[in-house]
């Protein structure tokens, strides 16, 4: 059994998948169910926070997206992409469709091409899981166009050299996408570098960006994470990653930095502080920061999980989620930043040691009460999984902890679950959606007035839409 070496990206996706302004039509989101109040909502296009870019074939009904581990006839493993779209009765099995390749994260969301339909962006590897990468191979961003039919074949973005899409952002406010490419070199010390670079869209359906532009991030971090993060319309990016250095090595003259911000302008990025508070780091690393609206400002807020304390005995990693909230003034410059954990009041269960609370995160209103509810997974829980609903603060300010409710394998019949993010509307009624993946199959918890679940969720087995079962 290969394990999803990138599980937590695509647990979003996201996402997952996903951000926010005008000129991405079709989003149905931030509309209240009942009061008819339009709210501001960020464009969804990363599958790292909540829907809005969700339906690629604009029939009304948002689609689900993942990666899967499948074993090919040769007996070698591979990640393919299965798309299930949406429909009135929940997930349609009969339409899922399989992208047979070596495809891995971030699955990204978004309208590269301008004609109204959603694109999904992801990155083919050069090699099988466990073969070794032939000399010259390279990494590449492939675009699947989204249509009145649904996504079209893989269309390589057309760029010379190893192009990774870490991000999809309107950097420059030109009401056009742009694919992010954090480049490689000094984050693996390896000398072959290669500088990051910006295709600033639109994109032509060869995969050709209006234009190619290099860029040097200054920073060792492996993910991207971008949103208007100060509400002025200008798409900002967040690197995160480890130092290519250990903690007791003497670090090189010019240190590389963990993380590196920079603001979106009419010229693209322009290089600023980094937010404090991203204390992201885990046993195995530092985990990409999530974006989101959690609290209904229209800004984006940064979703930070990370290794959290514990006892000793408890092992590494128990997990904590900070939500460092946007503002005009830069994120953390406005609402108090707020730590959430298994020890905090009002959420089930107790912080354990690998249980990786706030891993992935993603918000969407369940209930219809125009507040954005908060969904956060905790992958490790007892070796199964939990995902665990924040209610939105009736008077916008927030998750509120103490309405929290948590949903365990065990109560569904099942020895694992893991939510995807951000909330979909996968039946269409205007309420987000969680779909949630067990080794059975997956399962649809759907939203509803003023409660969620909606009734009992409903299983698509694996099977059915071309996934492998888990045992």
């Amino acid at each position: 059994m290969v394990a999803p070496r990138f599980a937590l990206a695509l647990l979003g996706c996201t996402a997952l998948l996903l951000t926010g302004c005008a000129g991405d039509g079709g989003s149905r989101q931030g509309t209240s169910g009942g009061a008819g109040e339009s709210r501001p909502a960020p464009r969804d296009r990363d599958g790292r926070s909540e829907s809005g870019l969700g339906d690629f074939d604009k029939d009304g009904y948002d689609d689900f997206v993942t990666v899967d581990a499948n074993r090919a006839p040769g007996g070698s493993w591979a990640w393919n992409v299965v798309v299930v779209p949406g429909s009135k009765k929940g997930l349609d099995a009969a339409r899922a469709t399989r992208y047979r390749d070596v495809y891995s994260g971030p699955l990204l969301r978004g309208d590269l091409d301008r004609d109204g339909y959603t694109d999904l962006v992801t990155t083919r590897e050069p090699a099988r899981p466990g073969h070794k990468t032939k000399p010259g191979a390279i990494y590449q961003a492939v675009v699947m166009f989204g249509g009145r039919n649904g996504l079209g074949d893989p269309v390589t973005v057309a760029a010379p050299r190893q192009f990774l899409a870490m991000a999809v952002a309107d950097v420059n406010g030109d009401g056009a996408l742009d694919l992010i490419d954090r480049g490689k070199g000094a984050q693996e010390k390896d000398p072959s570098q290669t500088p990051g670079r910006i295709a600033y869209g639109p994109f032509g359906r060869d995969g050709s960006p209006a234009r190619l532009v290099g860029q040097d991030w200054k920073a060792a971090g492996g993910g991207a994470t971008g949103g208007d993060f100060d509400g002025d319309g200008f798409d900002d990016l967040l690197f995160t990653g480890s130092p290519p250095y250990a903690d007791d090595e003497e670090p090189v003259s010019d240190p590389i930095p963990a993380a590196a911000y920079f603001r979106g302008s009419p010229d693209g990025p322009v290089s600023a502080a980094p937010p404090k508070g991203l204390d992201n780091s885990t046993e195995d690393g530092v985990v990409t920061p999530l974006a989101g609206d959690v609290d209904g400002d229209g800004i984006f807020d940064l979703l930070v999980g990370g290794g959290g304390t514990a006892a000793p005995a408890d092992g590494l990693d128990p997990g904590q989620l900070t939500i460092v909230y946007g503002a005009k003034g830069g994120p953390g410059t406005g609402r108090r930043t707020t730590v959430y954990d298994q020890e905090t009041p009002g959420i089930p269960g107790d912080s354990q040691g690998r249980d990786m609370f706030g891993a992935v995160s993603g918000a969407g209103d369940v209930n219809g009460d125009g507040h954005p509810d908060l969904v956060v997974s905790t992958p490790g829980e007892d070796k199964a999984g939990r995902f665990t609903l924040l209610p939105g603060a009736p008077d916008g300010s927030g998750p509120d902890p103490s309405r929290a409710t948590a949903f365990d394998a065990t109560t569904y019949g099942g020895t694992s679950i893991s939510a995807t993010l951000p909330p979909l509307d996968i039946d269409g009624d205007r309420y987000a959606d969680v779909v949630a993946q067990t080794p059975g199959g997956l399962l649809l918890f759907s939203g509803g007035k003023a409660t969620f679940p909606a009734g009992a969720p409903k299983l698509t087995k694996a099977a059915k839409v071309g996934m492998n079962a888990r045992s």
